[in-house]
């Protein structure tokens, strides 16, 4: 077999479900390498930005103002919108119409981002992108995907290049396409769209803090996507279940953990949890942090049943070893007490100890228990966490501890789901250009969206309950009042 051949067969042995999420600014080469890498992996590709294009294009044909969020969001509700495999891209078509050639001009190009701004059209287009990538696998790329679009995606490659490169790129596109246009107006048409994409509220243009990134400002076509190739194929390797090894503890467990083990196995079994993704709790990944929603107080003892191969560290509440029974028992579990209003340095340092140790920190990082089906906001603390111990975090979402059963119960059904580790690949490109604090922030976004998304896929597979519905609502006002207490008015306000 050729090395050629090797390599194509190594590609199509990755799961049909694969998501690639491909990020990057305008001209980045984002298309060229996502079709590339679409084929080589036998995934389908999906062109987001044809999306907002094909929108733009209708718009305008239509009369509307690129700044009319209300009716290019009703626009889009009305309309049929396809995309299909084409020749060197991808065929557009608007109501049946084909629109591909329409929707690729200098005018277009001038405001698309406008259009692509207002929350209501984002929303609508992540919807129709979601349901594409929940069908099969997928190669996607966009500004937004591995941030918004697919927080779980399988793998993303977030593609960087300096802004002359890019104009130098897409000049020789529309030369290729015919149409002439001035390297002076297109450097500052980029730049400008690079400004609005990166500081619009909806779903800004980020690096994912778990994407691996890329600069191709000096690489040819053929390296960027052999680079791009290797990475995805790297990092859906790291993801790929454990299935294999045998299920033994890291360490040997000491007397007081395989009791109180059993204790939460048995308080698990009793309720009837359901555990999916168990398989990402990967305990030869060496030191790992286990970040969880947070609803009831039964979410601790019932995760916990799931962790029974590791010692576990977990960061609680202080308030919780105010009493010394209740500061005894802790204690006995070895757990780490915290403030959760400001930074708790002695908490960190704990935690930071243990992950150094070998052992797994658990932690609730929306800070306190949160309304039923409305996780977030996370706080600053897991991001900390992660970027000063380099340790992977596993997310967790815990549904239906509200409310518990003998046996689970249909009004909200208990269940704990398991996301692939989440490690911060991206970590050196976002300390060049952002402080910790905010790459702190990008941290505890990525997760909140992981939690909707691990709660999209709950809520697919057993609708929510109108119990579920009304609980959520009831609770919603008291948590603001109650995270207003503790985080202060501006941060509750920021999360409510």
């Amino acid at each position: 077999m050729s090395p050629e051949a090797s390599l194509r067969a190594q590609d199509a042995s990755l799961p049909p479900d694969t998501v690639v999420a491909i990020d990057g600014p305008a001209g980045s080469g984002k298309s060229t390498t996502a079709r590339e890498l679409a084929r080589r992996l036998n995934l389908t590709y999906v062109d987001t930005g044809a999306m907002y294009r094909a929108l733009t294009w209708a718009g305008l044909a239509a009369g509307l103002s690129p700044e009319d969020g209300p009716a290019l969001g009703r626009l889009l509700q009305e309309c049929r919108l396809e995309l299909r495999p084409g020749g060197k891209e991808a065929a557009v078509l608007w109501n049946g119409s084909d629109v591909s050639r329409a929707i690729r001009t200098p005018e277009i190009d001038a405001a698309v981002s406008a259009v692509s701004a207002h929350a209501g059209v984002r929303r609508g287009m992540v919807e129709r992108q979601r349901e594409i990538g929940r069908r099969t696998g997928v190669v996607m790329e966009g500004r937004d995907i591995g941030t918004a679009v697919f927080p779980l995606a399988s793998a993303k490659i977030y593609l960087d290049a300096s802004l002359e490169a890019r104009v130098d790129r897409r000049l020789r596109q529309y030369r290729q396409r015919g149409t002439t246009v001035d390297a002076g107006v297109l450097h500052a048409e980029l730049a400008d769209r690079d400004r609005r994409d990166s500081e619009r509220e909806e779903s800004p243009l980020s690096i994912p803090p778990d994407a691996v990134v890329l600069d191709t400002s000096d690489w040819t076509l053929e390296h960027q996507v052999d680079q791009a190739l290797r990475s995805v194929r790297s990092v859906v390797a790291e993801h790929c279940p454990a299935g294999h090894r045998p299920v033994v503890p890291t360490t040997p467990l000491s007397a007081k953990y395989r009791l109180a083990y059993r204790c939460m196995e048995a308080l698990a079994s009793f309720y009837g949890l359901r555990v999916v993704g168990r398989e990402n709790l990967d305990w030869e990944r060496g030191p790992t942090i286990v970040a969880c929603n947070h609803i009831s107080w039964w979410d601790p003892p019932l995760l916990g049943s799931a962790l029974w191969r590791s010692p576990v560290r977990t960061l609680a509440k202080a308030e919780l070893f105010r009493f010394p029974p209740m500061r005894a028992f802790f204690g006995w579990l070895d757990a780490i007490p915290i403030r959760r209003a400001g930074y708790d340095h002695r908490a960190f340092e704990a935690a930071l100890d243990a992950l150094s140790a070998g052992q797994t920190v658990l932690i609730f990082p929306e800070g306190t228990r949160r309304p039923v089906g409305r996780p977030g906001p996370v706080r600053s603390g897991l991001g900390n966490l992660m970027q000063e111990s380099g340790a992977p975090a596993v997310p967790a979402f815990m549904r239906g501890s509200r409310l518990l059963r003998p046996g689970s119960s249909s009004l909200s059904p208990l269940e704990l789901r398991f996301a692939p580790a989440v490690r911060l690949r991206a970590l050196p490109a976002l300390r060049a250009r952002l402080d910790s604090r905010t790459i702190s922030a990008r941290v505890g976004s990525l997760f909140e969206a992981i939690y909707v998304e691990l709660q999209a896929r709950s809520w697919l597979e057993t609708p929510p309950s109108a119990w579920e519905r009304d609980e959520g609502a009831r609770q919603q006002k008291a948590y603001r009042d109650k995270e207003r207490r503790i985080f202060g008015r501006k941060r509750a306000e920021k999360g409510s």
